[in-house]
């Protein structure tokens, strides 16, 4: 028999099922559980709230985290989330499925709270770490401002004239700091340019000039860059222990240059490292990265880009059906017992009223 393509609105209708079984099938009860948490700021005050769990036994340091090595938890939206709500949450899962090791997140000021509350370890994610290390360092620097000033300026300037193909990169407001080196790396392109003596006398030659007043700082913040990366690959592929901190030390000795500046954030990483290897003593390896729950908003804000006013919907559930390892008999399965109005009724207790929907009732 010929099967037919399956159309937009079955796939669609398949991935949240999916999703549905993935979040709603009973998962082993554990004692060492590691959570990763996070919240995402979508249209309007909503923030959709996810978790996922790994045992910490179960965790490969050879390698970064993939989706299917992980069981989600929890996703919901919510229009403001607390610390006694986050709390109330995790509670919940430690009474149904174990003990919580600790929990892997950013530094937002609820999640900290709520996990302080539940007297468990927060291993602060190393991304935001370092983000809010470079924050302290260049926040209030006035090289830092000036320049980031100018690249402004002449974004603006030149975007639409004969040399918008070399102009600054956009800068985030939002996320700066886990983004400079995009700025570094464009800096060291342009003074490179300069130096090559190919571009003199050109266009580019004049409009890139400026660059030269703030070679040192550039290659400063190229140095800490540099540092950086190979920090992170380490260990968000090994995880921290007693070796990787070591090897982080080591690494941090690459730095060229030395300063008030660049001494702060050798020490303040360090003390970082080491207390919350300290707060885990019993544990060779911890978990320090939330990359992958960074990775699965990224994936479902894709999804839904094209038209950002419907805001959070049940589609949220690829966010569980991405941990979902495809094996064909358990998938037909999840497909074939998950109906639509268990659909209707997880969107009714986890989503509500969806931005589309108030739309359409407002505007008619």
């Amino acid at each position: 028999m010929k099967l037919k393509q399956p159309s937009y609105g079955t796939i669609l209708i398949w991935t949240k099922k999916a999703g549905l079984f993935t979040i709603q099938r009973p998962k082993e009860k554990a004692q060492d559980w590691v959570l990763i948490m996070d919240e995402s700021i979508d249209v309007g005050h909503e923030r959709l709230m996810v978790i996922y769990g790994i045992r910490a036994s179960k965790i490969s340091f050879d390698r970064a985290l993939t989706y299917t090595d992980l069981t989600p938890f929890f996703i919901k939206l919510g229009n403001h989330w607390n610390a006694e709500t986050i709390k109330h949450e995790l509670e919940n899962i430690i009474s149904c499925w174990g003990n919580i090791k600790y929990i892997v997140a950013d530094g937002g000021n609820a999640i900290c709270k709520g996990i302080r509350l539940l007297y468990k370890i927060h291993v602060y994610d190393i991304t935001h770490k370092i983000a809010w290390l470079l924050k302290k360092m260049y926040e209030n620097n006035e090289s830092f401002i000036s320049l980031t000033k100018e690249m402004s300026q002449m974004r603006f300037k030149c975007v639409c004239s004969d040399v918008s193909h070399i102009i600054p990169p956009k800068q985030r407001t939002n996320s700066r700091f886990m983004n400079l080196d995009i700025l570094s790396q464009w800096g060291i392109k342009g003074l490179r340019c300069i130096n090559s003596g190919k571009l003199k006398r050109t266009r580019e030659y004049e409009k890139l000039q400026w660059l030269l007043k703030y070679k040192d700082f550039i290659m400063e913040l190229a140095s800490i860059n540099h540092v950086i990366t190979e920090i992170q690959t380490v260990l968000k592929t090994k995880g921290l222990s007693k070796q990787t901190i070591k090897q982080t030390n080591i690494i941090l000795s690459k730095i060229k240059f030395h300063n008030q500046r660049t001494n702060f954030f050798k020490e303040e990483l360090m003390i970082y490292l080491k207390t919350t290897k300290d707060n885990l003593p019993d544990d060779k390896n911890i978990l320090c990265t939330s990359d992958i729950i960074e990775s699965s908003f990224g994936k479902y804000k894709n999804y839904i880009a094209q038209n950002s006013m419907i805001g959070i919907t049940n589609l949220s559930l690829c966010l569980a059906a991405f941990t979902n390892d495809l094996d064909a008999m358990k998938l037909k399965e999840g497909l074939e017992r998950t109906t639509i109005n268990d659909l209707k009724n997880w969107t009714k207790d986890n989503i509500g009223e969806t931005n589309l929907s108030k739309r359409r009732r407002v505007l008619l």
